[in-house]
């Protein structure tokens, strides 16, 4: 209790353009198209604020930003030069699986999907359902595309056949901190 007491009041309330409210450390940027169009200076990718982002990577994020279609975080303690601990948050069409033989079609398709993109096999640590409250959601996680990370997935069913996709990507030296702020 003492520790959840601290950590709110080192957080701050992030208003999702996606519908949702969440606390968030105060380490974390929160790069959202509102805060985008209030302060273009954090787009900037020469700012001090990423300066570990691939430049042209971050130029396609913040346009995807811009344009209402992600909602971007980045830590500020835990990424370096080489690698930047993110989270991003969208909207995408769909359903989640909700019987177990559906679920595990689901993740058997999903690894030979991330093998695809990957262009190698990457190891899934978990693919499961779980309840988010009164949310049905499937949570993955796996072997990040980029070596050395790790990717978080919860993938929330919504009404009119919309999936919220909230998906964390950190270095493996980070994973315990950044899950804890993930969960």
């Amino acid at each position: 209790v003492y520790l959840n007491a601290v950590l709110q009041k080192l957080a701050k309330e992030y208003q999702s353009s996606f519908g949702f409210a969440a606390s968030i450390p105060d380490d974390w940027l929160i790069l959202t198209k509102q805060a985008v169009n209030e302060n273009p200076a954090l787009v900037d990718v020469k700012g001090a604020q990423l300066a570990s982002v691939n430049p042209d990577r971050f130029r396609e994020l913040m346009a995807r930003v811009e344009s209402g279609s992600v909602e971007m975080l980045f830590s500020r303690t835990t990424s370096d030069a080489a690698f930047a601990d993110n989270i991003n948050v969208m909207v995408r069409h769909g359903q989640i699986p909700v019987f177990r033989d559906r679920l595990a079609q689901a993740c058997e398709g999903f690894s030979a999907k991330l093998a695809k993109t990957a262009g190698r096999t990457l190891a899934v640590v978990h693919c499961e359902s779980r309840d988010l409250g009164t949310f049905k959601a499937v949570y993955l996680e796996y072997e990040g595309v980029v070596a050395g990370t790790v990717t978080m997935q919860y993938q929330i069913q919504r009404p009119n056949n919309e999936l919220l996709q909230v998906t964390a990507t950190c270095r493996q030296a980070s994973l315990e901190k950044v899950r804890s702020e993930f969960d």
